[in-house]
């Protein structure tokens, strides 16, 4: 063995190109079947052979991606295990309840595709933009209602209300299929969807009004952006790949490019499609930057609103 095979102590050092020397585990912070769980899934076989080491889904649900992401915090920053999440989960969760993990607490690998959030309602109400829904509760002389899931649509919906000061009242709803089912049956006034909108509004079954995000949606383009409606900020939600923190970056950067080969693959843009997600990669260098974007929005939205506005509800 060459000199250049031993460091100091004598010991061998392990070439680069050594590592992954067995498999990595992506914990999915979702059950099985969801968006995040399918894209990862359409993923790993591009990621296996790149990474030359099988690649192993561990659904781990719970408290919104809460439970997943503290389990990952604590593992070994080694590069064997990984988060799979919706962005939400490290941005916005550690603002509203102080948990186990902040964003801190992760290396931020990639960014996988961004969820198109917007807001929907039923195919007869008589409103078709934002400001006629506002009308119309405020001559019915009643709150709004919506169909309440997660924190980010509390936060969208209450950041709206104070800037065009009408009363609000959420509606608990158990995930995206019940807020569907809130609105097709009329129970609600509108709700908030990362995807689940599109197939139904392109049935004839709902329609959409504008899109949470602050720029307009790429599956949508024609539909209202919140920049649009001229307000400050909007809400945008994304399939997010993390380690913990303190993972050697040039393991980091290998994760990333082959996870960016396997989103840019066939499987994974058809998953994209079906689920209406923008499946576009953006890469170790990027992800960290856009999470930290991420992470201001919502902390000047709650400065906006205040965190009481979200407790219990």
């Amino acid at each position: 063995m060459s000199l250049a095979a031993f460091g100091m102590s004598g010991g061998p050092v392990l070439a680069q190109d050594d590592w992954p020397a067995d498999a990595i585990t992506v914990v999915v912070a979702y059950p099985a079947g969801g968006g995040t769980d399918t894209a990862i899934r359409a993923m790993t076989e591009i990621v296996t052979e790149e990474l030359g080491q099988p690649i192993l889904v561990q659904n781990v649900g719970g408290a919104g991606g809460g439970v997943a992401a503290s389990q990952v915090a604590r593992e070994n920053a080694d590069g064997y295990t990984l988060l799979a999440t919706n962005s939400t989960s490290i941005t916005l969760a550690p603002l509203v309840q102080k948990g186990l993990y902040d964003m801190d607490s992760f290396d931020h690998v990639a960014i996988l595709g961004d969820f198109q959030n917007a807001i929907f309602t039923g195919p007869d109400q008589p409103y078709n933009t934002l400001d006629e829904l506002i009308e119309t509760v405020k001559s019915e002389g009643r709150a709004m209602t919506y169909a309440s899931q997660l924190a980010i649509d509390r936060l969208l919906m209450h950041y709206i209300a104070k800037e065009r000061d009408f009363e609000l009242r959420p509606v608990p709803v158990n995930g995206g299929s019940g807020a569907v089912q809130a609105v097709l049956a009329g129970d609600v006034d509108v709700a908030f969807s990362g995807g689940s909108w599109r197939p139904i509004v392109e049935a004839g079954d709902a329609k959409s009004l504008f899109a949470a995000s602050y720029d307009r949606l790429k599956v949508a383009p024609d539909l209202t952006s919140m920049k649009d409606l001229e307000f400050e900020f909007g809400v945008t939600s994304r399939i997010s790949l993390h380690a913990p923190a303190g993972v050697p970056a040039e393991r980091l950067e290998k994760i990333s490019a082959a996870f960016g080969k396997a989103v840019n693959g066939e499987m994974a843009q058809r998953v994209g499609e079906k689920r209406s997600m923008d499946m576009t990669f953006r890469g170790y260098d990027e992800a960290g930057k856009l999470m930290q974007q991420e992470r201001e929005t919502y902390e000047h939205i709650l400065d906006a609103v205040g965190p009481e506005t979200l407790k219990g509800q």
